[in-house]
């Protein structure tokens, strides 16, 4: 035998040694990295329904029985997950005082850090040229911070003052995604594919369709064999007060805004009282309490969107990409985290996966993760979109 082959049989010899003691090892240690990225894996294979099997096919069924036995403590708490809000609730602003327009920018967007949004505006002064009142920034494409921070220390990527949104980067160890904060509520409406039941859209198209300048996917849809083209929506379904699909009730919460123009959870007892919803979950926060038992909660890593409302009204229109070697996903506790930092007393997970999309301004600004990398995502049933102010 030649030297060199001789080489590459030890090479092998010493990788199948390795593996053999590695496997169990990876298997059943209690060390916590370990587990938590083994647990990761499970919870993100099982979440999916055509990759089981890199879990099935090399993991013991019980060492996966026990991994997911989060998910369903979670779907247990879930139960009795019910928003309990209402109007008198709601954090108001304090009797109207005369403010300077600098002052009012600064009182609509309290999540924005001053100090840095005053530097960006030292270096940029014509901002301001035609009133603090029509300040707009976009740099949502750029590969160029803009030095702006929020008060919770993540990157601001645009500012519109008169559309009343800021968009914010969010970053984690396995995550980037996009933060929409809303400050006007009565422009969020739920809206539908143009030809609900037959084929489905893109959110850019539902969005330019309904003029809006803010969408995210909103529901799930039947995709048997998972080629569906998203046209017929998954569950419950109303839009501007008409019932346009009755509940499916498969353990899923019903999520919506009523005419006060509050976020509300439940069960299907609440649809009568909701004027835009939707049937999905898991449910993150309700009435400012957690709904999960653990981080991940048997979910795993994948791309993510979600909304929450906080106490004043203020809407949080959350998209984290994924699948992806910049952005592996997030955890529906990271998404949890994210809404609750900025404020959320009401958030729930919404579809995610390929669905995962968000608009803004004209354009996608997430990266949907489908087998065609196609920019706009897939087609689907319906998006929470945010009208232009004119």
């Amino acid at each position: 035998m030649s030297k060199r082959r001789r080489v590459g049989v030890c090479v092998i010899v010493a990788m199948l040694a390795m593996a053999t003691i590695a496997y169990p090892v990876l298997l059943y240690t209690d060390n916590p990295f370990v587990s938590k990225w083994r647990a990761l894996y499970i919870e993100t294979a099982m979440g999916t329904m055509s990759h089981q099997w890199l879990a099935t096919a090399i993991i013991p069924q019980d060492i996966i029985d026990e991994v997911m036995k989060t998910r369903e403590e979670t779907n247990e708490l879930q139960k009795q997950a019910a928003s309990t809000w209402g109007e008198e609730d709601v954090v108001k602003e304090e009797e109207p005082v005369t403010l300077s327009e600098e002052e009012q920018f600064y009182a609509k967007f309290p999540e924005l850090d001053r100090a840095s949004f005053e530097t960006y505006l030292a270096e940029n002064p014509d901002l301001t040229a035609d009133g603090w009142g029509k300040i707009a920034i976009d740099k949502c494409d750029s590969s160029s911070k803009t030095g702006i921070k929020t008060t919770s220390g993540d990157n601001v990527l645009a500012i519109s003052a008169n559309q009343g949104i800021m968009i914010v980067e969010v970053k984690g160890s396995t995550y980037e995604g996009r933060l929409a904060i809303v400050k006007d509520v009565s422009r969020l409406e739920l809206k539908t594919c143009a030809s609900l039941y037959r084929k489905g859209q893109y959110v850019k198209d539902i969005a330019e369709d309904n003029d809006a300048i803010l969408a995210i996917n909103a529901s799930g849809f039947i995709d048997e064999g998972g080629v569906g083209n998203g046209g017929t929506p998954y569950g419950f379904l109303k839009v501007a007060g008409e019932v346009l699909q009755e509940p499916y009730g498969h353990d899923y919460k019903i999520i919506g805004f009523d005419e006060n123009d509050l976020m509300q959870i439940g069960d299907t007892s609440i649809t009568d009282q909701l004027w835009d919803a939707i049937e999905f979950g898991p449910a993150l926060i309700v009435d400012g309490q957690s709904m999960l038992k653990s981080a991940s909660s048997g979910w795993g890593l994948q791309p993510r969107t979600a909304i929450g409302q906080a106490k004043d009204k203020t809407v949080l229109m959350l998209v984290i990409d994924g699948r992806s070697t910049r952005s592996a996903g997030a955890t529906i506790g990271d998404c949890k985290d994210i809404l609750e930092r900025y404020g959320a007393v009401q958030a729930t997970n919404l579809d995610g996966g390929s669905s995962s999309v968000m608009y803004y301004n004209g354009r996608e600004i997430t990266h949907p993760t489908t087998a065609s990398d196609n920019p706009h995502g897939r087609t689907l049933p319906n998006a929470f979109t945010v009208t232009w102010k004119h």
